[in-house]
């Protein structure tokens, strides 16, 4: 079906913030910051809680397909390590979107009544108590009943300790985190994969776009295995899927590959780079709930070899160009010419049985 990578796929190694040069430092100066505040004394009374050294220091990172969560270091030499890796689901839907901002949210802190650590009340509670107490005081204060004010005052404060639980539950829907560190392990190798394919992608490329939602539909699968009990067959299962993903990042990188150097040649030739392309109509995606089949990965798989080729082919017929000397295209001439598809090509079904 395809050929062996002639380029081998760097090294996995999955860092926070891999994309994004310094913010790690950024984030790391802040919440050791944010460490120390709150390990100061508050004063007599209450203290602030300096023993939630996990919560406090814990650091998210928010990508496409879900978060990262990571232990920030409060000292030089230790070791990064994920704490949670979350997928949402790959249906891109708003409530997806904020499932996944309201559970990566900031803990609110935690006020102490006593120096044992053991009477506390949240600052999200303080703060809906003295609201509920100033509104509903003013509202009594211009003919609110007592009877209905007073009720107001007490209820306020225990739906803001009570409904972020319930949100939680809601939100956690449409998420499905790993946290163990056996699954920890397992996760850390597909996200690099997945990684590998959003490097390769270029926006430009319906083939390489494909790759990546498929690749976040397959950390979505993985990531439900994961949170099952244990079940008959999931390291069976989880080796098929790391067959399947590898092969998918294995081919989005020849294709990048392969279009970056028809683009060079491009470039060097002066032909009309926006008519040399290779388009395929997306396939389409398995409901969220059921489990992504192979056919689709190898469809996709197929449609990215495809593409390489066609790339190849392009870059082969214009360097015969360069060699003899013929000038550049003028644009409008058709793809054809090139050697590649031209724009309206096959579907990757119809053309399944030409590999």
């Amino acid at each position: 079906m395809t050929t062996e990578p002639r380029h081998p796929l760097p090294e996995p190694e999955l860092r926070p913030f891999a994309t994004e040069p310094g913010r790690w430092h950024r984030e790391l100066r802040r919440t050791q910051a944010r460490f120390k505040a709150a390990a100061l004394d508050g004063g007599h009374g209450y203290r602030r809680e300096a023993c939630r050294g996990e919560e406090l220091t814990r650091i998210d990172e928010r990508t496409e397909w879900g978060w990262l969560r990571w232990q920030a270091p409060l000292c030089e030499g230790a070791p990064v390590v994920p704490l949670q890796i979350a997928v949402l689901s790959p249906l891109s839907s708003r409530a997806a979107r904020l499932a996944g901002r309201w559970l990566t949210r900031r803990p609110p802190l935690r006020i102490y009544f006593d120096a044992r650590y053991r009477f506390w009340v949240t600052s999200t509670t303080v703060l809906a108590a003295f609201l509920s107490l100033t509104w509903v005081g003013a509202a009594m204060a211009k003919g609110l009943p007592a009877d209905v004010g007073v009720p107001l005052m007490l209820l306020i404060p225990a739906l803001a300790e009570h409904v972020p639980g319930r949100l939680d539950a809601r939100a956690r829907v449409h998420a499905r985190i790993v946290q163990d560190e056996a699954g920890l392990r397992e996760m850390q190798r597909f996200i690099a994969c997945h990684q590998i394919i959003q490097a390769a992608d270029d926006h430009e490329t319906p083939e390489l776009a494909r790759a990546v939602e498929l690749g976040h539909h397959l950390l979505w699968d993985i990531a439900g295995v994961l949170t099952q009990p244990a079940a008959v067959h999931v390291h069976e299962r989880l080796l098929a899927r790391e067959d399947r993903f590898t092969q998918l990042a294995c081919q989005a990188v020849e294709t990048r590959a392969a279009k970056q150097e028809r683009d060079h040649r491009i470039t060097r030739t002066g032909w009309d780079r926006g008519t040399a392309g290779t388009m395929g109509r997306p396939v389409e995606s398995a409901p969220e709930g059921e489990i992504l089949p192979d056919a689709l990965i190898e469809e996709a798989t197929r449609a990215l070899h495809q593409a390489a080729t066609a790339y190849r082919a392009a870059t082969a017929h214009l360097q015969q160009l360069d060699h003899s000397g013929q000038g550049p295209r003028p644009t409008g001439t058709p793809d054809s010419e090139l050697g590649c598809p031209a724009a309206s090509s096959r579907h990757p079904r119809e053309g399944a049985s030409d590999q």
